[in-house]
């Protein structure tokens, strides 16, 4: 395709992953768009958990959505889902566990991506990489510049967009994950795992995708580690020697590495910038204690395509976005944002973990799983500047 003999399009997409691809499915027909990705296939490799709350479990996570009647998005065909999950498990350093129920998709999310990217449409050019913004335009790596009145910026959570308009500020974690085949685990749960050795300030994972087939990895930030560790360290120990996981792993093959960043911070307080829309992990659009961008992606996809497509055909502002995006997600991200600053407190010792969380019942792990605060965790600001002092 041609890019520099284009005229001017209306919605130019910067990147086609989750964002990016339900952005294209929401933008009006008769617009003239393009959605532009680095690599061959879109959302390929996956570089995350693959796991999506189920329409039921959505309500409970967003609340606020109700009114606004996004939850449909959340009807995932059958097509896209490897495994359907019923709990997780959530496991302390000391090998204390809590059992709580949670339904889960499973995805295939390259071909969820893939589909709903090539059903939109939309024209999509691949195998280009954008190297700059420069007064709304975007560059390519080919050499070629692409003009548009509006600018999708759905470029992942290393944006180049974002980091052009000087806004990339928000804090990432690296993850690291394996897909695995011969996974002895329930395929109806979730394995979540907290504890310096294996996940230093996250938590490490197991993510049944069916038939003895697994997500296994680990979140990991190096501030909170001992001295020499890291997560290449850290995930061969969970799956090798971790006494809580091993015993799972003992018997199964690495099929596939993959490395990637994750937002773990507050969205971004402005996300529309001229003609440029950041969008998903490009605005840190996050349920940050548990690094879930997804569901946040989608519904942040859907509302960018539909309010760039009314600006384009009807002229209403582009800075609606910034209202309609905080209606749905905002509560639960400051919530979810809240739980993380009081996990990076308790989660500095083990011994710390396990201590405060003896204090904690399934029915708070019920909630905190969903972005609610437990009147125990509201409590505990008033204590969060004495818990560093602690002996434990």
């Amino acid at each position: 395709m041609d890019i520099q003999a284009m005229d001017t399009l209306d919605i130019v997409v910067a990147g086609i992953g989750v964002a990016g691809s339900f952005a294209l499915s929401s933008i009006f027909d008769e617009l003239e768009v393009v959605g532009i990705d680095k690599r061959e296939k879109p959302g390929h490799p996956v570089e995350c958990g693959e796991i999506v709350p189920t329409k039921s479990e959505m309500k409970l996570l967003l609340p606020e959505v109700d009114e606004l009647d996004d939850y449909s998005i959340f009807d995932i065909p059958k097509r896209f889902e490897s495994n359907r999950t019923k709990y997780f498990c959530f496991v302390l350093p000391n090998g204390k566990s809590f059992d709580v129920e949670f339904e889960m998709h499973v995805v295939k999310r390259d071909e969820m991506i893939q589909t709903v990217a090539e059903e939109s449409g939309k024209k999509l050019i691949l195998k280009r990489r954008i190297v700059s913004l420069n007064n709304g335009n975007l560059k390519l790596d080919s050499g070629e510049e692409i003009k548009s009145r509006v600018v999708i910026a759905a470029d992942g959570a290393n944006s180049r967009i974002a980091k052009d308009l000087g806004v990339w500020k928000y804090d990432v974690v690296p993850a690291k994950q394996y897909v695995m085949e011969g996974v002895e685990c329930d395929e109806n749960t979730i394995y979540m795992y907290v504890g310096k050795e294996i996940a230093a300030g996250g938590y490490a994972w197991i993510i049944p995708k069916g038939n003895g087939v697994a997500n296994v990895g680990v979140g990991f930030r190096k501030e909170f580690a001992r001295l020499g560790d890291n997560i290449h360290k850290a995930l061969d120990k969970f799956v090798k020697e971790y006494p809580h996981s091993s015993p799972m792993l003992k018997n199964a093959e690495i099929v596939s590495k993959i490395g990637a960043v994750v937002p773990v911070d507050l969205p971004l307080k402005k996300t529309v910038y001229d003609n440029v829309m950041l969008v998903g992990d490009a605005a840190s659009m996050v349920i940050s204690h548990v690094g879930a961008g997804i569901p946040t992606s989608m519904i942040a996809g859907k509302v960018a395509g539909e309010i760039a497509s009314q600006y384009c055909l009807n002229g209403k502002p582009l800075e609606r976005f910034e209202e309609e995006w905080r209606k749905r997600l905002l509560p639960a991200m400051e919530r979810s944002y809240f739980i993380k600053r009081v996990w990076d407190v308790i989660g500095e010792r083990d011994e710390r973990i396990n201590r405060v969380l003896s204090l904690a019942s399934n029915k708070d792990m019920w909630k905190i799983l969903r972005s609610q605060i437990p009147l125990k965790l509201r409590l505990s600001r008033f204590m969060l500047p004495l818990i560093p002092l602690l002996p434990f």
